[in-house]
């Protein structure tokens, strides 16, 4: 579910920096627990493990309501109370969240704390609306006054995700693998990454005062810096996208305008038109030259064009109806008349529109990315991947763009690799 931009997302992760917030958070616990006492909610004091949950629940709770305090007045905090993420009995579960942490919100809502502004609903079978919580001026007088750097992030619980494919809603569920020689590869190459990311000289220029949300509602910070990788339709083979990484949800300009590498602004090393490529090295077959979205050769409609590209290369079956927002770039052309010119600019690959081998092409891109970044860290070069690029120093943007011809020809038998360098919005 995508969130407003006037919704914070509970991060489960985020802790305390300072001792100074450290402290005042565990005097705030302290508080709580004999306000527990007075209310007569307990019977008993807490066993040792059930203490350190509330503990932590504690401390991430606070940091996100300080956190909502540094955005916009208007700003409520999203948490999810479903019972997949209090009680899931399984890796991906968090010691932040179960019946501790519910207690926890109605305890604060009871000491008017906090103020529930609405509670989560279902809206389908496997998925339920956040609740939005926001924060009361009492609760902020409690504590030393913070900025974005007065906070930190844990590595996530599980950093190798497995989904099932996506129900009739769209939604997808969390697939409890089980451990294996493979699963243990793929995670100590992600760790590795985090690893080099957490020791990189990683900024963002103009955000030590204020706090900003990204497109789905996370707060863009540099503490956000460590990665996770998903993969989708129960497969090993399918999907493999990183997430997580606070670059990947910042509008595009406002990379080149904040984020600094080694002191140094960025540059942004692309793929171009990646997933039709990989389309065609797996049909073995030559691309047409050129824009491989440029269906009427006029550049026309190119978005348009490449919204329909890559929905018939993820779904399954004849595609029925125009793919979200894609109509409007295509105003002359009925659907119809759409997919035939499409399937006569890329006869070669025709054959696979329909078959969801999409996901079967992200896998690919995801492996070709993550050899990428790993040569360039080993290299001494710092790199933030996103989908199908990297950013890297401006000075290292050549180095970047070898790695990535180099990857791409290794992996698909090319000669030819096609990238392109950015050191700005129209640059």
């Amino acid at each position: 579910m995508t969130l407003s931009n006037q919704h914070m997302r509970f991060d489960p992760q985020l802790r305390a920096r300072p001792v100074e917030l450290k402290e005042a958070i565990g005097r705030f616990t302290r508080y709580l627990i004999a306000q527990e006492d007075r209310l007569g909610l307990r019977s008993r004091a807490r066993k040792d493990e059930d203490l350190r949950k509330f503990t932590i629940a504690v401390e991430a709770v606070v940091c996100n309501l300080l956190m909502q305090g540094l955005l916009r007045e208007d700003t409520a905090l999203a948490v999810p109370l479903d019972n997949n993420m209090m009680w899931g009995a399984n890796r991906y579960r968090n010691p932040v969240y179960g019946q501790h942490f519910l207690g926890l919100l109605d305890l604060l809502e009871r000491l008017k704390l906090l103020k529930r502004v609405t509670t989560g609903y279902r809206f389908s079978k496997t998925a339920k609306a956040p609740s939005l919580f926001k924060t009361v001026a009492d609760l902020g007088k409690r504590f030393p006054r913070v900025t974005p750097d007065s906070f930190r992030r844990e590595q996530e619980q599980e950093i190798l995700v497995l989904k099932s494919g996506r129900d009739d809603d769209g939604n997808a569920t969390l697939i409890n693998y089980s451990e294996s020689q493979k699963t243990r590869t793929l995670r100590r190459q992600i760790q590795r990454i985090n690893n080099w990311l957490l020791d990189a000289d990683i900024e963002l220029t103009g955000t030590r005062a204020a706090a900003r949300l990204g497109k789905e509602g996370e707060v863009i910070a540099s503490y956000r810096r460590t990665l996770r990788r998903t993969f989708n339709n129960k497969s090993w083979q399918q999907g493999g996208r990183l997430s997580g990484g606070f670059w990947m949800t910042m509008p595009r300009k406002d990379r080149f305008r904040q984020i600094r590498i080694d002191g140094k602004p960025v540059a942004d090393v692309d793929y171009q038109q990646l997933f039709p490529r990989l389309a065609y090295v797996r049909a073995g077959a030559p691309p047409p030259t050129g824009d491989l979205y440029d269906v009427m050769g006029d550049a026309t409609g190119r978005d348009g064009w490449k919204l329909l590209l890559n929905a018939l290369l993820f779904t399954r079956g004849p595609l029925k109806r125009w793919p979200r927002d894609c109509s409007p770039l295509l105003p002359q052309l009925n659907l119809k008349q759409a997919l035939a010119l499409l399937e006569q600019k890329h006869e070669p690959i025709a054959h696979m529109f329909g078959t969801g081998i999409g996901f079967e092409l992200m896998f690919l891109e995801s492996e070709l990315l993550i050899a990428v970044v790993t040569h360039l860290f080993q290299s001494g070069i710092p790199a933030l991947p996103l989908h199908d690029a990297v950013l890297v120093a401006k000075p290292n943007a050549e180095a970047a763009k070898a790695a990535m011809k180099y990857a791409f020809c290794a992996g698909s038998a090319q000669s030819r690799a096609f990238i392109k360098v950015e050191f700005g919005p129209g640059k």
